[in-house]
């Protein structure tokens, strides 16, 4: 309960991992300044501790490597960081929830887990119910806006190379598939088409020098400019001019224009191909190349020195001729405004030469300006396309935003993305802390002021008035402004006066901000350059000017673009910006990114926000490697870490009372147990466990616990577990020393019973004659009355047939009456009407009623589309017709079985093949939709019954959920157990029979329906983690049993159902079965061969111990298993196909009724029939 008491592991500093784990080995006294340690190499450790600040210590292993971070019992950094390495590492786990916030790991390996049965395995399911998932994000987005009307949106954050993309085309793929319906098909197939265009023109590969920056030294540019180059010498890029990426200045600058395993070449068709798809045709396409090509060769127009004070640019150069041969321009004007700028004072105006470098800036400012104008005119016609007739009601927005940065050098970028950072981090504190306040609100329990890192200061350093952006925007206006005297007004207006500005001791060219995730030193050299990006109104002009329509139209006067959303959220405008005289100056990059992150921010806080925030394992992009050192400057900086101080300050651990009922009724005594309320029980047993009442709080369905209550809670059960084990063992000992007593004494006895038998034997011979009397007596007594016996047996028989000849004379007196629900009357009756107009030899009878009768089925099937018992009744009557005509239809293949008075009603003139032909197609559709009802009325009982019920006694499985709670509440009085199952089978089996249903054809049904439970069970077990268990592999391998003896009630033991539940069988097995050693590994793979190597990799990698008794998996032994797997050729799939059908077929059964002999019932009311 206390630091005192515990006697387990701490956590301690270490340079290389952060953090080490070290055992305590000497009781630790109040006051002590040394913690004698054990580390894990064997080291002894004298460790020197301030009292006031001890080391953290360890959750209990048990709860190690939870789904949700909140679940700890400590929360703290290292515990955070050892819970993702252990999911990461050794569950190849890559998802994780810090509360709120789903931990997307970057695998650098793609994974089986995103396929369309991943997806629709998450459909529907609340998030505490199911592993974390980038699905379940995106479901819980989709559920709230459809639930609560509200827009929503999905922050994905993270650095370059840690996933952000991927995550967001998960995310949009995600709400493609499950919003997909007849009408709206096209428009979720162009969603998804949008993003290899997007990616295309607006995605680049960056290394951590530079931000996400057009013509910056990035390792490579935008994709598009590369997918380009790569098609130049295609007949249709031949105008353009083209050559390889390494000949142009704004692809070549990063040294790298090839990313190993991307085909440029082919993702330029990929490109042009979902061009078609959104309706931009070919014309529109090349509009837009001609503009990327322009930009290129603009990039290596060459800028010639004039002295020091001039530059100029031949008229004569290649690439300028290109560049206004392709947008129609006067290259005489272009060659003379890139090197000359006018500059308009009061009284007159002046044409200034440039320098070199001024002319250099200005050339890329003008390529940055065409680029902008040509993204933003593309993204305008994807969301163009992508509008529909339809109202728009709400929304769901994925934001795909660059994390937080620091690097050895920052320059303007990096303050920029720090800057957004700052903003989207305060409204995230908010978010969370909002949360949290209706958290306890909901739960009834008095609210304490929690304080949180507020961040509005360095917000208000870097944009309020006179802050580090007005400043830069001020220098800027001013034609002598340089980067020193910017730097200079920063250290005048914030050193010693605002404690989040330092400047650096060894620098006179940087400023230091101390951001919310770090402190960041930047270097001034650049900024002024940088925010001013102008492009001069003079070179403006000249593009208005051009011939080529689109290029004029980017540069014509247009209004301030608005939210794209403006339709259904009130936006505030902007901040107002200081506005210049000069034209040139009228706006700053800085200015500009600030409306632009005010807007942004105005739409954010109209949504409900989820966030997921992707983190890169290691910067050398290997496979399931894990840099600590890395992970733990990300997880500082992307929020995580001040969402777990957040709900450490309180009551971070939270249990709903049936967990807490489940895990903990080990500890509660009889009397305690014998209560009727669930929930008073715990109470009761938490206020007799833990004595200071402040340590936790009862909510209205949770119980809150401060830190490390839970953790004293599982020592006190893995102790009480102990004791019943040491208990066990005991009697256990104390029974095999009695058997072997027992054994030895038996013995004994035997040896005397032998010596006393000689002294008897003489006794036992006289003994022996009085019973051979006795014996006689008996045996004439027992004949007589078995002699009696048969006697009344003969009388009963001769009786029976005496009765048996008085009915065969009645009968012959009267006709035969069939009873009137033989299986498929009315198929019979159907077929007799079919035989009349035969027998008419009417054809036209014949096609009508035929006809009649096949529409008729179909609408009765179609009004009753969702009844089984309809359905049931029409499935087995449309097979026995189908069987009449084949039985009558004089082919000698269906005849061999029929008696000479059926013989007599063959079909005479007609041949009815290919109305067999229709109503076999008929029984088919009827069929599937057989099916289809049956798997919807069981589907939802499948999973709470097969995985999530516990019928076995003992120790519960379940554990604490974190802040994702499953949706299971204290009341679980009506949820589905394997007894519905069982039930629900039963219903459809009798209704079957009660139809006549064919038996093979019930057979083939019951298969269908226990691949269902097998496939929909295994699935599930997959994507819960906490469900992989050797408890729960136990009971699973009950409720599969329980299903076999079903089978064998119903004698389907012929039905190949239970070949069906083989993998799950399997998958069962395999969680229960020891997985140590080699030839552990061995039996695995010789038992699991219904199983996948991507499944049983899986299941080893998930399974959970849920006592401190159990191990985790080891890693070593995956890979000898996975070894052993890799020679089998299997699926690559994780997920088993649920809506698979197996084929069915028709068999052909001779009815053995006579049609002379069959009455139609009353009860039909089919009076307007008559005999003929």
């Amino acid at each position: 309960k206390t630091y005192e008491e515990n006697h387990g592991e701490v956590w301690i500093p270490d340079n290389d991992e952060v953090w080490r784990p070290a055992e305590i080995t000497a009781d630790y006294k109040t006051g002590d300044n040394v913690l004698h340690l054990l580390l894990e190499d064997g080291t002894e450790l004298d460790y020197p501790v301030d009292p006031k600040a001890l080391p953290p210590l360890r959750n209990p292993d048990i709860l190690v490597g939870e789904n949700d971070l909140t679940a700890l019992s400590y929360l703290h950094e290292p515990a955070v960081l050892h819970n993702l390495k252990v999911r990461f590492v050794e569950s190849r786990l890559i998802y994780t929830y810090s509360g709120i916030i789903l931990v997307a790991m970057n695998p650098y390996k793609q994974l089986p887990i995103y396929g369309d049965a991943i997806i629709h395995a998450y459909s529907g399911q609340n998030m505490g119910d199911m592993d974390p998932h980038i699905f379940a994000v995106a479901e819980e987005a989709y559920k709230q806006m459809a639930r609560n009307n509200k827009n929503q949106s999905i922050i994905v954050s993270g650095e370059s190379g840690a996933g952000k993309t991927v995550s967001a085309r998960y995310a949009m793929r995600y709400f493609a598939t499950v919003s997909r319906s007849t009408s709206n098909a096209q428009v979720e197939d162009k969603v998804l088409a949008s993003n290899p265009i997007t990616e295309a023109v607006g995605n680049a590969k960056t290394t951590p020098v530079s931000f996400h920056c057009i013509f910056s030294e990035n390792e490579r540019n935008y994709h598009i400019f590369y997918q380009l180059c790569s098609s130049a010498r295609r007949p249709e890029f031949k105008h353009l001019k083209l050559a390889s990426a390494e000949e142009f200045n704004y692809t070549n600058m990063g040294g790298n224009s090839v990313i190993e395993g991307v085909d440029d070449r082919a993702n330029m068709i990929e490109t042009q191909r979902t061009f078609c798809l959104l309706g931009l045709k070919e014309d529109f396409q090349m509009d837009v190349f001609k503009i990327l090509a322009a930009i290129l060769h603009l990039g290596n127009v060459e800028i010639i020195a004039v002295g020091d004070e001039r530059s100029s640019v031949s008229q004569d150069d290649k690439h300028l001729s290109i560049f206004c041969e392709l947008l129609d321009l006067e290259s005489n004007k272009m060659a003379r405004w890139l090197c000359h700028r006018k500059i308009i004072t009061s009284s007159e105006t002046v044409v200034k030469p440039m320098t070199k470098p001024q002319a250099l800036n200005a050339r890329d400012a003008l390529a940055k300006k065409i680029y902008s104008h040509l993204f933003s005119f593309i993204v305008g016609r994807i969301n163009k396309a992508l509008q529909f007739s339809g109202k728009q009601h709400t929304f769901i927005g994925v934001l795909d935003i660059y994390g937080f940065e620091t690097f050895d050098m920052n320059s303007f970028e990096q303050f920029c993305i720090n800057y957004a950072n700052e903003k989207l981090q305060q409204q995230f504190n908010l978010h969370v802390f909002k949360l949290e306040q209706e958290e306890y609100m909901k739960e009834n329990i008095p609210w304490t002021l929690i304080d949180f890192y507020d961040n509005q200061p360095v917000i208000d350093l870097i944009e309020a008035k006179m802050g580090i952006l007005d400043l830069l925007d001020e220098e800027c206006l001013l034609p002598q402004g340089t980067d020193e005297n910017w730097l200079q007004k920063l250290y005048n207006n914030f050193i010693n006066k605002n404690p989040l500005f330092e400047k650096p001791r060894m620098s006179n060219s940087s400023f230091i901000i101390q951001h919310f995730a770090d402190k960041v030193e930047y270097k001034s050299e650049g900024f002024l350059e940088k925010n001013r990006d102008t492009v001069y109104e003079d070179l403006i002009e000249i593009l208005k000017n051009s011939k080529f329509q689109l290029c004029a139209n980017f540069f014509q006067d247009n209004p301030i673009p608005i939210s794209p959303f403006s339709s259904t959220i009130q936006v505030k405008s902007a901040k107002i910006v200081i506005k210049s005289p000069n034209k040139q100056f009228r706006t700053t990059v800085g200015n500009k990114f600030r409306s632009s992150l005010y807007l942004l921010m105005e739409t954010l806080n109209a949504t409900t926000p989820h966030y997921v925030r992707c983190i890169k394992p290691n910067d050398q992009k290997l496979a399931f490697e894990f840099d600590a050192k890395r992970v733990v400057q990300q997880l500082r900086a992307c929020g995580v870490l001040e969402t777990i101080r957040i709900s450490s300050q309180s009551y971070p651990s939270r249990w709903t009372y049936i967990e807490f009922y489940s895990r903990y009724s080990i500890l509660m005594f009889q009397q305690e147990l014998s209560l009727t309320d669930k929930k008073q029980i715990c109470k009761t047993v938490l206020q007799r466990l833990i004595q200071d009442p402040s340590q936790y709080q009862f909510g209205r369905t949770k119980i809150f616990f401060r830190a490390g209550q839970v953790a004293y809670l599982e020592k006190l059960r893995s102790d009480k577990l102990r004791q019943a084990c040491i208990m066990i063992q005991k009697n256990m000992r104390g029974w095999l020393q009695r058997k072997k007593f027992l054994r030895i004494r038996q013995a004994a006895i035997t040896i005397q019973q032998y010596i006393r038998g000689q002294r008897t034997m003489v006794e036992e011979q006289k003994a022996l004659v009085l019973q051979k009397y006795a014996r006689a007596w008996l045996a004439r007594r027992r004949f007589q009355n078995i002699r009696r016996f048969v006697l009344n047996i003969q009388l009963s028989y001769r009786v029976q047939r005496l009765q048996k000849k008085l009915e065969d004379q009645v009968v012959k007196k009267g006709p035969l009456v069939v009873v009137n629900m033989i299986p498929g009357l009315p198929a019979h009756i159907l077929f007799m009407c079919v035989r009349y107009a035969d027998y008419l030899n009417d054809d036209g009878m014949l096609k009508s009623f035929m006809n009649m009768t096949v529409n008729g089925i179909k609408q009765v099937i179609k009004e009753h589309i969702e009844d089984f018992e309809m359905l049931s009744f029409w499935l087995s009557n449309t097979c026995h017709f189908l069987n009449c005509l084949k039985q009558y239809s004089g082919e000698e293949e269906f005849m061999k079985y029929n008696t000479p008075e059926q013989n007599k009603n063959i079909l005479k003139h007609f041949d009815l093949s290919e109305y067999r032909q229709v109503l076999s197609d008929l029984a088919i559709k009827i069929y599937h939709q057989f099916i289809i009802v049956m798997e919807n009325n069981i589907q939802p009982m499948i999973v709470p019954g097969m995985l999530e019920y516990e019928s076995l006694q003992g120790i519960s499985g379940l554990k604490p959920t974190g802040f994702r709670k499953r949706s299971s509440s204290i009341d679980d009085t009506d949820a589905y157990t394997m007894t519905s199952i069982l039930q629900q089978l039963s219903y459809f089996y009798t209704t079957m029979c009660q139809n006549g249903l064919d038996s093979e054809l019930l057979k083939q049904t019951v298969k269908q329906l226990f691949f269902l439970i097998g496939s929909v069970t295994l699935n599930s077990l997959f994507l819960r983690k906490d469900m992989c268990s050797c408890r729960k592999g136990m009971q699973i391998r009950c409720n599969i049993s329980y299903l076999e003896e079903w089978l064998k009630d119903k004698n389907l033991q012929s039905s190949s159902a239970k070949e069906t539940l083989e993998p799950l069988s399997q998958a069962a097995w395999l969680l229960q079965v020891k997985k140590t050693t080699d030839d552990d590994a061995k039996e695995i793979y010789e038992r699991c061969t219904s199983l996948s190597a991507v499944q049983i990799v899986k299941i080893l990698n998930s399974y959970t111990p849920i006592d401190d008794f159990e191990k985790r998996v080891a890693p070593s032994f995956v890979r000898k298993v996975q070894a052993m797997l890799n020679n089998r050729e299997n699926s690559t799939l994780l997920m088993l196909d649920t809506k698979y059908l197996f084929q069915v077929t028709f068999p052909f059964t001779t009815s053995p009724h006579a049609l002379e002999a069959i009455q139609i019932p009353s009860s039909f009311k089919l009076g307007f029939l008559t005999r003929i």
